[in-house]
């Protein structure tokens, strides 16, 4: 799966978190997910760094059984 359909997916899942954004510069996943992680939603979640991690496949893998059931 590419980075820009997983993030949208993500987005989906997570229901009203569009108010961060979109993701829509691939080189910029990082600062995407930083404002995923700050989004209200999962602020309570204690979420791994974006900036920590050089693949977006790492991150993600990391980032997403946290977010499981937030929705």
């Amino acid at each position: 799966m590419r980075l820009l359909d997983w993030a949208d997916s993500v987005i989906l899942a997570a229901g009203n978190s569009w108010s961060f954004g979109r993701l829509d510069d691939e080189a910029k996943w990082q600062d995407w997910a930083v404002g995923f992680v700050r989004a209200s939603d999962f602020t309570q979640r204690v979420l791994p760094d974006p900036y920590q991690f050089t693949d977006w496949r790492e991150w993600a893998m990391r980032a997403y059984p946290m977010l499981e059931g937030t929705g």
